[in-house]
């Protein structure tokens, strides 16, 4: 989460940590951190740039961007809630790609769970991606706004992985394992317990050069709790 007068560090720490092995391009959502109900759901090619947009510091407000919306909830709340679904930089062009169809189809999911889509969003996204929207497709809010925790959550806040080298190196390997479950369909769904077979995978396969201590390392930062909404970015 970021209040008013953060906006500015919040764009230099994006800018930053996505310099670090992440690709640029992904999914963010605004959110109320009181409610864990999501305001806004949107996708970016850059994602610094576009919170820009959306908080007055880079365009015009209200062209194209939430900066009214978001100077508005500045007015009667000291925080607002902030999250990024990424991909690693080794997803190149196609994390675009995948970013618009995922916006579409969260959008749709938001619809199917909550009745309605997000109180700032005006359309849907993708056709293609609301067609793919299931009916647990919507739990992914749950997630994003800190109301439940899982393994698709990082175990650090943006800044704090921003900050932490070793923790940044651990969240992209297991990125590198949820991204493996489709390739080696571990199960339909990515959850907690196929992201740990992920992890097991790259454990067993010799390539990947990971040792047990490795793994062992990974699965007891798992096991960390997920940042407290309190302090999330």
């Amino acid at each position: 989460m970021y209040s008013n007068d953060e906006r500015k560090d919040m764009r230099k720490v994006l800018r930053a940590f996505l310099c670090g092995g992440w690709n640029t391009a992904g999914i963010y959502c605004f959110w109320d951190p009181d409610t864990h109900d999501a305001l806004y759901l949107g996708l970016a090619k850059n994602l610094p740039d576009r919170f820009a947009n959306h908080n007055g510091l880079k365009g015009t407000p209200g062209k194209g961007n939430k900066a009214k919306e978001v100077d508005a909830w500045f007015e009667t709340h000291e925080r607002l809630g902030y999250s990024i679904i990424v991909q690693s930089d080794a997803a190149d062009d196609a994390t675009e790609g995948y970013a618009k169809t995922a916006e579409g189809q969260l959008i749709k999911g938001h619809q199917k769970a909550f009745g309605k889509i997000p109180p700032w969003n005006n359309m849907g996204g993708s056709v293609e991606g609301a067609a793919n929207a299931g009916d647990l497709t919507g739990a992914w809010f749950d997630f994003l706004t800190g109301r439940q925790d899982s393994l698709l959550v990082a175990r650090r806040t943006i800044r704090q992985l921003d900050d932490d080298a070793t923790a940044e190196g651990r969240e992209l390997d297991i990125m590198m394992a949820r991204t493996q479950l489709a390739l080696a369909q571990f199960g339909p769904e990515t959850t907690d317990h196929s992201i740990v077979k992920g992890l097991e995978y790259f454990r067993d396969t010799p390539v990947f050069g990971r040792t047990s201590e490795r793994h062992e390392e990974l699965i007891e930062y798992l096991h960390e709790p997920a940042p407290h909404p309190e302090l999330s970015d």
